[in-house]
């Protein structure tokens, strides 16, 4: 199989250079400064987590490396390029404007880092990206941070169609009812800005209903559509598009062929292939695409899901008609 490839879920603060995070944790004394780059390494590739709230920790310690216009345009646009380098046409990085205030910026700021990062990488790259900020599920309810989801959405609606593509809900899913989250998902439907949620990843395939009650354009994961009928049944329904992160969903008590990928691309779902975040997961997408053809995975499904990819992308039709002219070139269609 030829390298282009789209990327539709990736984390900026998890796929971050590992050796740039590494000197500005020391800079910014994010953490001592004794600590080896081994020891870093360590940290932020931990495996063997006791519940999913743990690794969602992890991600406290890369966001306070990004809470200046600087780094988060620094580290957006180093992500570019090494997507870039391993033929990553389009991606669709996310994060969440509301985790790098901590010195003063403001979410609109913050956006506007990430979007001005990415917009450097395709004057001087082949790229193309689009940006999706997340609302984040937080404490044990959503009016626990509703003021900065709101912002986030204010924020967002300025910037869509100027780098900004969509939007995302995002964090530790079993805080609270995932219910609760539908006004806001209302408000963003509202203002015509498309969005995924992250749903069906830690355990409870309930949220997949949940999530599809909201009319999301995509979910995020969704791995646990296959604990009933129902809930898959309900996806194939809805054609809803799957963003399939298989090296960051397998856990010790998981290895990667037991991953349920195959059995729900077997089910007729419509899954694309993602890496979510390439630093926690030590994968990038060219490593997934060889993974699953380790484990089985023929090489049309990975082109189908290539093309299936840029079908559920974010960005507007004259870049999905370019996109789409660079894949028939590659896969000689």
């Amino acid at each position: 199989m030829n390298t282009a490839k789209i990327e539709l879920h990736l984390h900026l603060d998890g796929s971050l250079n590992i050796a740039w995070a590494y000197r500005k944790a020391l800079q910014r004394n994010v953490i001592e400064k004794g600590t080896s780059f081994e020891d870093f390494y360590n940290i932020l590739f931990a495996r063997n987590l006791a519940h999913s709230a743990e690794s969602i920790r992890k991600f406290e310690l890369v966001c306070d490396l990004l809470q200046t216009f600087e780094d988060l345009y620094d580290a957006t646009y180093d992500l570019c390029r090494r997507l870039n380098d391993i033929g990553i046409i389009y991606a669709e990085i996310r994060f969440a404007s509301q985790q790098h205030c901590k010195k003063g910026l403001s979410q609109l700021d913050a956006l506007q880092a990430v979007i001005d990062g990415a917009d450097k990488a395709m004057r001087e790259m082949d790229i193309r990206t689009g940006i999706i900020n997340c609302l984040m599920h937080k404490g044990d309810s959503a009016s626990f941070n509703e003021k900065e989801n709101l912002e986030a959405i204010e924020a967002s609606e300025k910037l869509f169609g100027n780098g900004l593509v969509g939007m995302d809900l995002a964090g530790y899913e079993n805080n609270c009812d995932f219910k609760e989250y539908a006004p806001l998902f209302r408000i963003v439907k509202e203002k015509g800005i498309p969005f995924t949620l992250h749903a069906g990843e830690m355990g409870i395939g309930e949220h997949i209903l949940d999530a599809l009650a909201m009319k999301p354009d995509r979910i995020g994961h969704g791995i646990d559509c296959m604990q009933d009928q129902r809930y898959i049944d309900a996806l194939k329904a809805a054609e809803i598009p799957l963003e399939v992160c298989v090296s960051s969903n397998v856990k010790t008590t998981m290895n990667y062929a037991s991953h349920p990928i195959r059995r729900m691309i077997e089910a007729g779902l419509k899954v694309t292939v993602n890496t979510d975040n390439m630093i926690f997961a030590r994968t990038d997408l060219a490593n997934e695409h060889s993974q699953l053809k380790m484990i089985g995975i023929e090489e049309a499904f990975l082109i189908q899901s290539t093309y299936d990819s840029l079908d559920a992308a974010f960005c507007d039709q004259k870049t999905k008609d370019q996109l789409k002219q660079k894949l028939d070139k590659d896969f000689r269609r």
